[in-house]
């Protein structure tokens, strides 16, 4: 193998580093940084504004980028792999929230769903608790079918918290609400009388 060509790049890269420190400045034409810019960026770092005011000849990018090049800030999450992927594909659906925690080591379970779910993989919905009102059951089943939240619910029925804060839990269900609940999602009322 020859290596000839890897110590031209050497020399080339040692010699652009010496006219670097000989000029002060980049091949960009960007000034090097000084020891008083890594004392200020040390000093202020959380506040990138109060840096950009004392380093009159830095922008919000090259300091952003400094700090990140001098470890003061978090790394990037890792990437997810194919494999990693796949896996998520077979685990995060049905699995446990301790087996998908042990399929992926060193990765909380609030990054799990976020790559899932912008992977397009939902795990399916917790069941609806029974109310003991039936109406109000179906009414609230309806809604996840139809892709409406509780809030929305009570935004449409014009219900003041009724369906979000769960004021059916103390026994005083509503027939008002239900009856603009029921309306708004699409159905109608029938009477089965029992004789």
């Amino acid at each position: 193998m020859d290596l000839r060509f890897l110590a031209r790049g050497a020399a080339s890269a040692e010699r652009a580093r010496r006219r670097m420190e000989l000029r002060g400045i980049t091949p960009n034409g960007y000034p090097l940084w000084n020891t008083f810019e890594h004392g200020a960026m040390l000093m202020y770092h959380p506040n990138y504004a109060l840096v950009v005011a004392v380093l009159k000849r830095r922008t919000l990018p090259a300091s952003r980028s400094k700090a990140w090049r001098m470890r003061l800030t978090k790394p990037r999450a890792r990437l997810w792999s194919d494999n990693e992927i796949l896996r998520l594909r077979r685990v995060y659906l049905m699995g446990t929230r301790e087996e998908i925690l042990a399929a992926f080591p060193g990765r909380s379970y609030a990054a799990i769903a976020r790559a899932a779910n912008a992977r397009g993989i939902f795990r399916k919905p917790r069941p609806i608790p029974p109310t003991g009102n039936v109406l109000l059951d179906q009414i609230l089943s309806r809604a996840r079918t139809k892709h409406f939240t509780r809030a929305d619910l009570d935004a449409h029925c014009q219900s003041d918290g009724y369906f979000s804060n769960r004021k059916w839990s103390r026994g005083a269900f509503s027939h008002i609400y239900h009856a603009r609940a029921v309306r708004e999602l699409g159905g109608t009322f029938a009477i089965k009388w029992v004789s």
